[in-house]
């Protein structure tokens, strides 16, 4: 399959509530940035005039300047509230990737380039158990732009404690636009992306092993499929099987422990190429909006469908869709286990662009338009939940407005509007699995949902490794008894934030706690 080319490219939790206020502060003065109407949305997503009521439709802060066009992103488990690492490609004759680590407490942003040769640049990434950030392949052909898609094999590791870059092992296979993601024990499953020559999608999957720092190819009966697109957007479930979810409207289960795939389900829509795909809360339900069926780009659609995956012959369904259709944009579950959809265009990559994003409720199967966003984030663009519940939307390197594309937005949802947030006064930092521990907190009897959030990692409307964990728990006075997830099945090891979630649906900030 060949593929068009692309144009350029036990802590005090005190302490941690104290560095949260200057964030609290600005979520106060939020101005809102437009009106929603449901259903009645602009053609092309284009600001709306007017004041809104934040409690309803969210606010978004004014545009920071961030250094570099983020088309990759992580959250990171480190700082006093967090930090975001974001990179792009290398420009001109450069040959090392630029990125930028921005601390969420203070607002510094600390240059990161990569000090070796790779352009890394639309690769896969994930944040493995360690709080290490992987990212696999990229691409061949320096100076931007005009390369051609040719894959390489090489990789990177990031390390939030020490902030410094490392090479990692080179991967088995050349990989141009990989999907990477983090399964039940702890490995890396690396799969597609177009070879060396830019000739053909790569079919062979491989592993890494964090523990021997070593690829290992798995045997053929795991191969993709010669018509497979890629940056496959895939889903692990609780049954430790992964779901491939898009962008092909057949889509498929790969089983890990027979390294076999299987035939589940058929998009109603057909093919769903740059859709946005999330593993809902409940982790057995798999929603994917918008997308198109045009790989080249054109003719958005504003559809949505669900697929149950623990129903005795799983179906795709058409859900409510959303009032503006759009692709290339991002979905982020957000703290109350929403889906916010966020930027995106409707014509080619950056034509039309939507600035009006949209909030999925699951549970009333409801789209509600939100705040209208500064500036466009269309292709090449990213979206993360922060510590704090609000979003980071950043990114886009339309080629007419690159100074754009290097800024920052941060959105506060509308349930940091709706009263006062549950405090988490007492917590573990480490967790095993199945086992009991307690969240100390003053607003117990009101808590509603406890869950754990996995950091998110993005890159082209694609995070590789989103879930929402929702956690059993009782009350008690001044605390919650709650029990940590089964297995790795449930939430693969590594670093989470731990969220409460009161009966107004406003949500905690939220601390990291590190699940092995």
């Amino acid at each position: 399959m060949s593929i068009p080319g692309k144009q350029k490219r036990f802590v005090t939790w005190a302490a941690i509530a104290l560095t949260f206020l200057p964030l609290a502060a600005v979520l106060l003065a939020a101005q809102p940035a437009g009106q929603a109407k449901k259903a009645s949305a602009p053609a092309q997503g284009q600001k709306q005039t007017g004041k809104a009521d934040p409690s309803l439709v969210g606010s978004w802060a004014a545009p920071v300047t961030l250094g570099v066009i983020s088309i990759h992103a992580a959250l990171l488990h480190t700082g006093a509230a967090g930090q975001v690492l974001a990179w792009w490609y290398p420009s001109g004759s450069a040959t090392h990737s630029p990125a930028r680590l921005l601390d969420l407490a203070t607002g510094a942003i600390t240059d990161v380039t990569m000090p070796f040769d790779g352009d890394f640049f639309c690769a896969g990434q994930s944040i493995m158990a360690d709080g290490r950030v992987l990212v696999t392949g990229g691409l061949v052909g320096n100076p931007h732009p005009g390369v051609t898609d040719k894959g390489h094999s090489l990789t990177a590791i990031f390390d939030p404690v020490t902030a410094t870059w490392s090479q990692g092992p080179s991967m088995s296979f050349p990989r141009w636009y990989p999907t990477s993601m983090e399964m039940f024990d702890g490995r890396i499953l690396e799969l597609t992306g177009k070879n060396a020559d830019a000739t053909a999608i790569i079919l062979p999957m491989e592993v890494y092993d964090p523990a021997t720092n070593q690829w290992t190819t798995l045997p053929s009966s795991a191969n993709i499929l010669p018509t497979m697109d890629t940056y496959l957007k895939m889903k692990q479930l609780p049954t430790g099987k992964i779901f491939e979810a898009g962008a092909n409207a057949k889509t498929r289960m790969f089983n890990p422990l027979t390294n076999t795939w299987s035939d589940v389900g058929h998009l109603n829509f057909g093919n769903r190429y740059r859709a946005a795909v999330v593993l809902l809360p409940g982790l057995n339900k798999v929603l994917t909006a918008g997308g198109t069926l045009n790989y080249a780009g054109g003719g958005a659609t504003a559809t949505a469908e669900v697929i149950d995956l623990s129903a005795p012959s799983p179906q795709w369904s058409f859900v409510a869709p959303m009032s503006i259709p759009r692709y290339n944009a991002n979905m982020v579950l957000l703290a109350d286990g929403t889906a916010l959809m966020v930027g995106g265009a409707q014509s080619k990559r950056y034509d039309s662009p939507v600035q009006v994003p949209e909030l999925y409720d699951p549970v009333a199967n409801t789209w509600t338009e939100m705040a209208t966003q500064t500036l466009a984030r269309t292709y090449h663009s990213t979206t993360l939940l922060l510590p704090d519940g609000r979003v980071w939307s950043a990114g886009s390197d339309d080629p007419l407005n690159m100074q754009n594309g290097t800024t920052y937005e941060i959105f506060s949802p509308p349930y940091l509007f709706k009263g006062a947030r549950p405090t988490i006064t007492g917590a573990p930092t480490s967790l095993g699995y199945n086992r009991r521990f307690i969240i100390t907190t003053p607003d117990a009897p009101n808590i509603s949902t406890v869950a754990l959030i996995r950091p998110g990692a993005t890159t082209h409307d694609n995070d590789m490794d989103q879930r929402y964990v929702t956690l059993t728990f009782s009350k008690g006075t001044g605390r919650l008894m709650v029990t940590s997830p089964l297995n790795g099945n449930y939430a693969p090891p590594g670093y989470y934030m731990l969220v409460i979630v009161n009966s107004n649906g406003v949500p905690s900030l939220m601390p990291f706690l590190q699940l092995m």
